[in-house]
C-alpha cells in the first residue's frame, strides 16, 4: 500500500538545498547555450545573406585576364590592302572627338520642371444634396418610370379597394409562394 501512495502522489519532487541549486546552475547554463547559439545563428545568417548581396569577382575573370592574347600578324592584314590597326586607331578617336564636340553644341539647355503646388484641403467638406442639380440619368430613369407606369394595365377595383385586393391575393396563395 505504500507503493502505491508513492506512485499515485500528486505532490511535487523534493529535493535538498544542494540538488537545487545544482539544477538551478544547469538550468542556466543550458538558457546561456541556448542564448550565445542564437546569436551565433543569426551572425552567421547575417553573414551569409551579405556575401549574397555583395558582388564578388569570379575567378572566372581572373584566369581570362591572365591570358595574353595571341600576337597577330599586322603584316598580313596591310598586304591585302587595308590601313595598319594603329592609323584606324587614330581616325577613330578623331571622329570621337569632333562628335562629341558638335553634339555639345547641339543640345538645347534644359530647364527643369516646375513641380505643381498641392492644394491644401482642410478636411472633409459637407455636401448638401438638396443643392446640387440631379443627375441626368437620374431624370431619364424617372421618366422611363413613369412611361412604364402609365402602360401598365391595372384594373379599377384594384386601384380603387387596396386592401380588397390583398386580401385576394393573400386568400389565393400567390403572396405565400415564392
Amino acid at each position: 500500500m505504500s507503493d502505491r501512495e508513492e506512485t499515485d502522489s500528486d505532490a511535487p519532487e523534493e529535493f535538498t538545498a544542494e540538488q537545487g541549486v545544482q539544477q538551478d546552475e544547469e538550468i542556466r547554463k543550458v538558457q546561456k547555450e541556448s542564448k550565445a547559439r542564437v546569436i551565433r545563428e543569426g551572425k552567421e545568417r547575417r553573414r551569409l545573406w551579405a556575401e549574397k548581396k555583395t558582388p564578388r569577382p569570379s575567378k572566372k575573370g581572373e584566369i581570362v585576364e591572365d591570358l595574353a592574347e595571341p600576337p597577330r600578324n599586322d603584316d598580313k592584314i596591310s598586304k591585302l590592302g587595308t590601313l595598319p590597326s594603329n592609323i584606324v586607331q587614330l581616325l577613330v578617336d578623331r571622329e570621337k572627338q569632333v562628335f562629341s564636340s558638335d553634339s555639345g553644341d547641339e543640345k538645347p539647355a534644359i530647364k527643369p520642371k516646375q513641380k505643381r503646388k498641392k492644394t491644401k484641403s482642410s478636411g472633409i467638406e459637407t455636401v448638401l444634396l438638396n443643392e446640387r442639380t440631379p443627375s441626368h440619368c437620374l431624370q431619364n430613369s424617372l421618366e422611363f418610370l413613369k412611361k412604364r407606369k402609365m402602360n401598365v394595365a391595372r384594373s379599377s377595383t384594384v386601384l380603387s379597394n387596396p386592401n380588397q385586393a390583398f386580401r385576394l391575393l393573400s386568400s389565393s396563395g400567390l403572396l405565400t409562394k415564392k
